[in-house]
C-alpha cells in the first residue's frame, strides 16, 4: 500500500512537472522548409521575418510575402497548393508561435538583428537546417545566457560612424542592468 502512494505521488509530480514545464508541440498549418529557402534559395532571415529589421518582435511572414513567390507556375507540392489557396482568398496563413519569452522580458529584436549584428541563430538555433518548420524552440535561452552575451560583446568598429543617433564608445559593454531587459 505504501508504495502505491509512493507511485501515486510520482506520478501526480511527472504529470504537472509535464503539463507545466514541457512546452507543448506546434503543428504548422503549412510545412515550411526553412533549408530550401536559407541554403538553397538565399534568402536571409529577415527577407521573410520582415518586421525582425524594424520592431521588437520579428513576427511571422504575411500570406502575401509567400504568395508573391507561390502564385503561378505549375506545381505538385501539396504546400505550395495550401499557400496559393489562403493567399487566393487573401487570408493570412495561420502560423502558431514556437518561440515565447515570458511576458515580464523586454527582447527587441532590432536592437539584436540590425544594431547588434547578432546572428538569428545564435537565439533561434540552426533553423536553416531544417526540412519542416520546428515543433518546439530549438534552443531554450536562460538569463546565463543573456548576460553571457551582453557581457561579452562589444560595439561593432564602424559603430562610432554610422549615421544617426550618437553612440557609445566603441569597446564600451552593453547594460547588464536588470530593468534593462525585466519589465
Amino acid at each position: 500500500m505504501k508504495w502505491l502512494r509512493v507511485i501515486g505521488v510520482v506520478a501526480v509530480a511527472l504529470l504537472t512537472w509535464g503539463f507545466w514545464w514541457v512546452e507543448p508541440a506546434v503543428k504548422q498549418p503549412i510545412e515550411y522548409p526553412h533549408k530550401t529557402h536559407v541554403e538553397q534559395l538565399k534568402l536571409p532571415c529577415t527577407g521573410c521575418h520582415q518586421r525582425a529589421e524594424k520592431d521588437a518582435v520579428a513576427g511571422r511572414p504575411p500570406t502575401a510575402l509567400c504568395f508573391a513567390c507561390h502564385a503561378g507556375g505549375e506545381t505538385k507540392s501539396e504546400e505550395v497548393k495550401k499557400v496559393r489557396a489562403f493567399g487566393e482568398k487573401g487570408q493570412e496563413i495561420p502560423w502558431k508561435r514556437v518561440w515565447r519569452l515570458p511576458p515580464h522580458i523586454f527582447f527587441p529584436h532590432r536592437t539584436h538583428v540590425v544594431v547588434a549584428k547578432i546572428r538569428c541563430q545564435t537565439c533561434h538555433g540552426p533553423m536553416e537546417t531544417l526540412t519542416a518548420p520546428p515543433t518546439r524552440p530549438l534552443k531554450t535561452l536562460t538569463m546565463n545566457d543573456c548576460l553571457g552575451c551582453h557581457e561579452a560583446w562589444q560595439w561593432p568598429k564602424d559603430a562610432a560612424t554610422r549615421p544617426g543617433p550618437p553612440r557609445l564608445v566603441a569597446g564600451r559593454r552593453i547594460s547588464a542592468d536588470c530593468n534593462a531587459c525585466h519589465r
